[in-house]
């Protein structure tokens, strides 16, 4: 082609892709989200306007915890800059602890005893001018947000000073904080935090009822935690006081460990059976540029260090475990290491961005992030690496969870899946076909929102299925259409775009398209922002040609899997954007004489499953006696949720409505069956009165059902 000729259309192009983001006409975009645009706070490349803006908070807190009465109590300074171009008459700050207080509205239910008067609030200043408190000219409280009308209007570029002495208890239902046993806590959202002003929503308004997670400003953190000297503290940021604290032993230990790649035991089950105890328990920790500070506590907890190397500095990782778990918890901080050398120089490639990383680990339950931490319920490797990666989400890239909690959990359930399957399992993808079992109870329903809707309208039915395996499987059609290469491109390129600011979907969108270059609006439109659900089905299979039908509205990868009639298996893949040609694909089939079944999108989410398949699946239940007392509701041991087998279209059906997980069973025998995308295996026992129980494994967990 002439060069000039070259240049022409590459230009032409450009200036009307560049046309279309300008008046944006492919998908929906809210007003306020629209204005940020036209003020220039945000561009349509998918970079940070030329007048994007963020306010910040400066942090001074001294807090003491009482384990006997399960009370802190502390004084804090908080100096809030107003970096935004508007004169602000109020200041929202939030009480989380308030979600406590009898009569506020929550999301979950709690234990009796920890509903308490919330947040004891004892004096309040702005400026050194005391604060009224239930007064419109002073201030009031409002489910979890206190209000203070200021005293003088803080004009753009002009900072003030919030003063706070307060105390809360801390509740025995560990809802991501509160008390594992008498001697151990986790602390988090545990002071007076001044809210997010932004380009887009003005005041964070929102309440907090537990469900949904956060979104926080930058700030700086320099604070002191005051608690018995039996006590080990760990937190967010770097201990200033080391030498202070730590008896000798333990000193010299944490000195080791800050130049050691094999893990050190600074606290280990012999010092704590010798009644270990520390010089003073006055640990004071400091934290720059981060958006939130969480801190740990144990009089029973053992504690492992090392370093590990990143971009040529080292940063310092800390495991802390109960004592009776360490034959369990040990190899924890060498596994922390392994993912976080994978996340600085592979998946995702940018170096982990923090001085330090600890991973609290209790009993029970999934997992919490927070910045340079991680509360997790076990020594697992799955959740020590979604955990961890948050680091990136919401932690580095400061996404609003609150409104749009997929920007976050469903980048950490896909680069947890491709993290596995990469470095650990030796598996180069494609990576769809980890989400479905999660996916399939909802698909398509009355719930199946759109995900550009912000989360704050979600319930318990679809909050789960929207935030995690939903957007994880989107992020993996996309990187899958993108291939390898490209989608770490785009995929780096916001990181580096956004770190320490605030994208919005929309910056996510415009990024992606602006550093591949491609139009995506064919899969934004329908899987953000329209109803619908997938469905592709078997048309017809003869001789080599497989004929495939997208009946559906959203568009899905495929996947061919051919199984012979000598056992041997082959798999033919095709990109979503097959279907921008038409709503018919063929796959040409290797040895067709010699086939013995195919399935199609056995672990791709579709709505209507059972005809991907050739002979039909139900077939292989016939020439088994399975017993109707399989069927029924099973009450999980692990976990407090119930399972309930049915019989549905000629076949066993699971279902775990809690999470949204739906499979059919495909029989290995009349005992053991696994679901359509093999991810879970399920075994059913029995005893002289029939059906039992029931064993599953799903995503490395082991977990029993009594029936009831």
């Amino acid at each position: 082609m002439n060069p000039i000729m070259k240049f022409s259309l590459y230009l032409l192009f450009f200036l009307t892709f560049q046309s279309l983001h300008a008046q944006e006409s492919r998908f929906f975009m809210p007003l306020e989200v629209r204005q940020a645009y036209e003020n220039g706070t945000r561009s349509y490349d998918g970079r940070p306007g030329p007048k994007y803006w963020q306010n910040t908070v400066d942090y001074t807190i001294d807090v003491t915890v009482d384990p006997a009465s399960k009370k802190i109590s502390g004084s804090e300074k908080a100096v809030y800059h107003n970096n935004s171009p508007d004169v602000l008459n109020s200041l929202v700050v939030r009480l989380y602890y308030d979600a406590f207080k009898k009569g506020n509205a929550r999301d979950y239910g709690i234990k009796a005893d920890d509903i308490t008067d919330g947040v004891e609030l004892s004096k309040i200043t702005i400026d050194g001018k005391e604060v009224e408190m239930g007064s419109r000219r002073g201030a009031r409280i409002n489910g979890t947000r206190l209000i203070i009308t200021l005293p003088e209007p803080l004009t753009p570029g002009s900072s003030l000073t919030m003063n706070v002495d307060w105390a809360q208890y801390l509740p025995e239902t560990t809802i991501r904080t509160g008390a594992y046993d008498s001697t151990t806590f986790f602390v988090a959202y545990w002071y007076p935090q001044i809210a997010v002003y932004d380009d887009v929503f003005g005041w964070d308004q929102l309440d907090y009822g537990f469900r949904a997670e956060f979104y926080n400003n930058l700030g700086n953190f320099d604070v002191t935690i005051n608690a018995p000297d039996t006590y080990t503290v760990l937190a967010t940021g770097v201990l200033q006081n080391a030498g202070e604290v730590l008896n000798k032993d333990a000193l010299s230990l944490y000195e080791k460990a800050h130049v050691s790649t094999e893990p050190v035991a600074i606290i280990s089950p012999e010092s704590l059976k010798n009644g270990y105890r520390n010089q003073t328990g006055r640990w004071h920790y400091m934290a720059s540029e981060v958006s939130d500070f969480a801190f740990c506590l144990s009089g029973h907890y053992c504690w492992d260090a090392g370093i590990q190397a990143v971009d040529g500095r080292q940063v310092f990782i800390s495991t802390y475990y109960p004592e009776s778990q360490a034959d369990k918890c040990s190899g924890v901080t060498a596994m922390q290491q392994q993912i976080m050398e994978h996340f600085s120089t592979g998946v995702p490639g940018i170096p982990y961005p923090y001085p330090e990383f600890t991973t609290f680990i209790a009993s029970g339950g999934g997992g919490m992030e927070y910045p340079m931490m991680a509360n997790n319920g076990g020594p697992g490797r799955g959740v020590t690496i979604h955990e961890m990666f948050h680091t990136y989400f919401p932690m580095y890239v400061r996404v609003n969870e609150k409104r749009f909690a997929w920007m976050d959990e469903g980048w950490a359930n896909y680069i947890t899946d491709v993290v596995t399957a990469k470095y650990f399992n030796n598996d180069e993808g494609p990576y769809f076909t980890a989400s479905k079992s999660g996916m399939q109870g909802t698909l398509g329903s009355i719930s199946d929102l759109p995900l550009i809707t912000s989360t704050q309208f979600m319930d318990n039915t679809n909050y789960g299925y929207a935030s995690y395996p939903l957007p994880a499987f989107v992020y993996s059609m996309i990187h899958y259409e993108l291939g390898d290469e490209l989608f770490l491109k785009c995929f780096r390129e916001y990181i580096r775009r956004w770190a320490q600011k605030s994208p919005t979907p929309y910056d996510f969108f415009y990024t992606f398209e602006n550093v591949s270059g491609k139009d995506l609006s064919w899969l934004w439109k329908p899987w953000f922002f329209a109803y619908g659900y997938p469905d592709v089905a078997i048309r017809s299979l003869e001789g080599d040609a497989l004929v495939v039908e997208n009946k559906g509205a959203r568009p899905v990868p495929l996947k061919a899997e051919y199984t012979y009639k000598d056992g041997e298996t082959v798999v033919d893949y095709a990109k979503p954007s097959v279907w921008m040609k038409g709503n018919v694909y063929k796959f040409k089939v290797p040895k067709a004489g010699e086939l013995a079944s195919v399935a199609i999108n056995q672990e791709v989410p579709d709505a209507f499953e059972l005809d991907n398949f050739y002979p039909p699946l139900k077939e292989r239940y016939q020439g088994l006696s399975i017993p109707e007392c399989i069927t029924g509701t099973y009450a999980m041991k692990e976990f407090p949720v119930d399972l309930s087998i049915t019989r549905k279209d000629g076949m066993l059906y699971l279902e775990v409505k809690a999470n949204n997980m739906a499979s059919y069973l495909i029989p290995d025998d009349e005992k053991n069956f696994h679901s359509l995308d093999g991810r879970l295996k399920a075994a059913f026992e029995y005893d002289e009165s029939g059906c039992s129980g029931i064993k599953v494994q799903f995503f490395g967990y082991n977990v029993t059902g009594k029936k009831i």
